[in-house]
């Protein structure tokens, strides 16, 4: 058996030896552990209020679909939904202000087909 040089290796080989002791990595996996679960939460609660807001918009979009209109919208302008008894929901370019109906809600049209909600003074 070769005789390895005493110098290189890494324990020690002999009871006079440099005790070896390990690093603690209780403090190390603790201050990382928390770390870690507070920027998870973090993007959770990011992930959590981007889903709120895709929701609402669903929400919106479903609506507004649901109305009566005769008439295609066109991109980027801003429509109103009215309570008419007779009609029901109706989709309209007729400001608020100009018509005595009970105002629901403006909508833009996005590019997308989806419509926002451009007012938070109304709620459905």
């Amino acid at each position: 058996m070769k005789k390895k040089k005493r110098s290189l290796l890494t324990y020690g080989d002999s009871v006079s030896a440099p005790s070896i002791s390990l690093p603690d990595i209780g403090l190390f996996k603790t201050e990382r552990g928390a770390n870690a679960a507070k920027f998870l939460k973090t993007k959770l609660n990011e992930i959590n209020k981007e889903y709120d807001e895709l929701v609402k918009i669903a929400e919106d979009t479903d609506f507004v679909y649901s109305a009566q209109y005769r008439f295609e919208p066109k991109v980027g302008n801003v429509y109103h939904c009215y309570n008419c008894e007779q009609d029901g929901i109706v989709l309209s370019i007729i400001e608020p202000h100009q018509w005595n109906k009970e105002h629901l809600g403006s909508f833009r049209f996005t590019a997308d087909n989806i419509w926002e909600r451009v007012d938070e003074s109304s709620t459905l």
